[in-house]
């Protein structure tokens, strides 16, 4: 029997964001949505991927307008529970989001402001769009997954420093320093791969520095990694950095952050919907800053298939 539909939205709080961020200022946030007559039921995450069933349960309970008080990795946990139900069609969610996470990123692209109070206005103001949704089919320890994406999905050195910046994270630090240090720790261990690209058809058999998927502009802290992303145009950027060298990321380390290191001779970039991905040794992934994969990566794009909250006087502007 189908349950009714709630008229409340349904609000998830990650404690653990922003390294505690998130329980820390828990009360504030609450205080916010109820100044503002939001009708909500809370529910606070306790375990990683935690997030995942309670999206799934609120959906089953009738709601149908969801908020993420956290960073990028809840969204993506989020969006994942959104994509793995089974009592209605993705885009009959709306998902908002008030930022509390430590790199923020897909609130970037979206024109979210990164404190409480104007988040929450963007937020009771309601305006929707639909984004594109990013979908990765991988193997873990011989086992075969699926996984979805909002923002953006690394490959090579980007998911190298996503899992080094999430050690940092865990160990409670907290900044702009946390992903430059996760950058050059990275640097030092990472050994380029001779790996195979497919990019709709087209193939690129290369030693490769690093392959990154843009729905949304920004990843690591605010870098642009795909400059010309377009959240929903149905087509990804892909940005690949062939064997660069040190001094090639330190000369290109001030455009990583300004969109600008695509002019490099080494960076490709194209717009695609089916990519593969696959290397004779380990080669890491990670999508929205959580790791996972192992050495064969397929990557497909859904149109305009969730539903979120954005500002559209400050959407696809640079901050």
């Amino acid at each position: 029997m189908e349950k009714p539909l709630q008229k409340k939205w349904f609000v998830i709080l990650n404690p653990h964001a922003g390294s505690g961020r998130g329980k820390k200022d828990q009360a504030e946030i609450l205080k916010r949505l109820t100044k503002v007559d939001f009708h909500y039921e809370l529910a606070v995450s306790e375990f990683p991927k935690h997030i995942i069933q309670l999206t799934i349960d609120a959906i089953d309970k009738g709601f149908r307008k969801l908020i993420i008080a956290g960073g990028d990795g809840s969204l993506n946990e989020v969006v994942n529970g959104i994509f793995k139900q089974t009592v209605c069609p993705p885009e009959e969610i709306t998902v908002g989001m008030i930022p509390v996470g430590t790199g923020n990123d897909w609130i970037k692209t979206f024109g979210i402001p990164n404190y409480y109070k104007e988040a929450i206005k963007v937020l009771k103001q309601e305006k929707v769009m639909r984004q594109d949704v990013g979908r990765i089919i991988f193997a873990e320890d011989d086992v075969k997954k699926t996984c979805y994406f909002a923002n953006m999905a690394g490959f090579g050195f980007d998911a190298m420093v996503a899992e080094k910046t999430n050690r940092l994270k865990n160990k409670g630090r907290t900044g702009i320093t946390l992903y430059l240090q996760a950058l050059g720790s990275s640097f030092l261990n990472y050994q380029t791969a001779k790996t195979h690209v497919t990019i709709d058809g087209q193939e690129i058999d290369e030693l490769i520095f690093s392959v990154s998927i843009g729905i949304g502009k920004y990843n690591g802290g605010g870098m642009m990694q795909a400059p010309e992303a377009v959240p929903d145009n149905g087509l990804f950027q892909v940005s690949i950095i062939r064997k660069i060298g040190l001094f090639g990321i330190l000369r290109n380390l001030a455009g990583l952050y300004s969109g600008k290191y695509v002019n490099d001779y080494r960076v490709s970039t194209f717009q695609a919907k089916n990519i593969s991905i696959s290397s004779a040794h380990n080669i890491a992934g990670e999508a929205d800053g959580e790791t996972l994969g192992d050495n064969k990566f397929e990557i497909d794009i859904f149109s305009q298939k969730l539903s979120v909250i954005y500002n559209p006087e400050r959407y696809l502007k640079e901050n």
